[in-house]
């Protein structure tokens, strides 16, 4: 694994040098390059996937202003990167193409009643025995290394100031951490973590696929450093079990990033 993320590193690092080397690689024409610095992050929606056996409200004992209960799931990623552009000045398009790592978080919590911060989480049930765990939270961790294809248009340009369209769509090629976790009310019970987990059969894919849009706003003057907003429009999954916790279909969220030209030629 060391070895993958220095590579992945050197490949980063070498993409600004392959574009100064030599003259003879500068696009023709109407062509620029462009390297792209980007980070910001993406809220993915969906529901607690059916295999998680959560239960609120299941005490036999009289709690003074209980309730029925309340669970919620959430899940957010942190994405940083770096891209590679070629974009027609005539045109008025791009296609770019590099390294992003996104950091998924997602986290299940809640409550019995109104002065019990946790729930009942079945974790085993054989013939007439059924076991309960108390759990405060269920956190889960994905960090994945991925490669977007991103193609770029700007329709209004006036004095520096651009409005963008942008599509693209995203594969990852390796999971750098993949990790599930449980907090127990009990702290005696983590020494069962394990054989929980392995009850509730978690498990997920390690790679995953997106298609996405975005529209947004740039800042700076051709041959200078541009800075851009965007906002995720609605964008899809395209695998299935990206996720342990939750069953998740789309996302959206809002990105930045700065452009510094690297070679162009009138």
């Amino acid at each position: 694994m060391k070895k993958i993320i220095v590579l992945l590193g050197l490949m980063v690092m070498s993409i600004p040098s392959i574009f100064t080397q030599d003259v003879s690689l500068k696009p023709p024409g109407n062509w620029v390059t462009n390297l792209h610095i980007e980070s910001g992050f993406v809220y993915p929606d969906g529901t607690i996937r059916d295999n998680i056996a959560i239960r609120q409200n299941i005490s036999s004992y009289y709690v003074y202003q209980s309730s029925s209960g309340y669970i919620s799931s959430s899940t957010t990623g942190f994405i940083a990167g770096l891209r590679c552009e070629f974009f027609n000045k005539k045109l008025k398009t791009g296609i770019s193409s590099g390294l992003r790592y996104t950091g998924y978080n997602s986290e299940i919590s809640g409550f019995t009643s109104s002065n019990a911060d946790f729930f009942y989480l079945r974790y085993s049930m054989m013939n007439s025995d059924t076991k309960f765990a108390r759990v405060k939270a269920i956190t889960e961790t994905n960090n994945f290394i991925s490669i977007p294809l991103e193609i770029r248009f700007i329709p209004i340009l006036y004095k520096g100031i651009g409005l963008f369209a942008k599509a693209g769509i995203e594969c990852s090629i390796v999971n750098l951490k993949k990790a599930t976790d449980i907090e127990f009310q009990d702290s005696n019970m983590e020494i069962n973590q394990e054989i929980i987990l392995t009850e509730m059969g978690i498990s997920n894919q390690n790679f995953f696929s997106t298609l996405y849009g975005s529209i947004g706003v740039k800042l700076g003057e051709e041959g200078r450093p541009n800075y851009m907003f965007e906002v995720f429009l609605p964008s899809l999954y395209l695998t299935k079990n990206n996720f342990t916790l939750t069953e998740v279909a789309y996302y959206d969220g809002f990105k930045f990033s700065i452009q510094f030209p690297i070679t162009k030629r009138p």
